[in-house]
């Protein structure tokens, strides 16, 4: 609520993820190599309330995927497959990433 203004986006899914990814950017903590991988720039043309929570699922699941190679070979695959749904709107340029 801002000013007696109430939003009807502000509690939309996939916002609060990506609020978090782009403090994690903005802190320069986004890993180059995860942000390089097609399986990261294959999520860019999908709604931000499917993209930014199997995003910042993957950030969480960067750091252990030496130690826990499961839950990394899941949260990836869970990324492939949202990532391979019809219908996904594609962008113009490839480094647009907000969608």
């Amino acid at each position: 609520m801002h000013l007696g203004c109430w939003s009807p986006l502000s509690g939309a899914a996939g916002r609060a993820e990506r609020r978090s990814l782009r403090q994690l950017e903005h802190a320069g903590l986004l890993p180059f190599d995860l942000i390089s991988l097609p399986l990261w720039r294959n999520l860019n043309g999908l709604p931000t309330s499917k993209r930014a929570p199997i995003r910042l699922a993957l950030v969480q699941a960067w750091d252990k995927r030496d130690t826990a190679p499961l839950r990394w070979a899941q949260v990836q695959r869970q990324a492939i497959d949202l990532a391979a749904t019809p219908g996904k709107r594609q962008n113009t340029a490839p480094w647009y990433e907000n969608a």
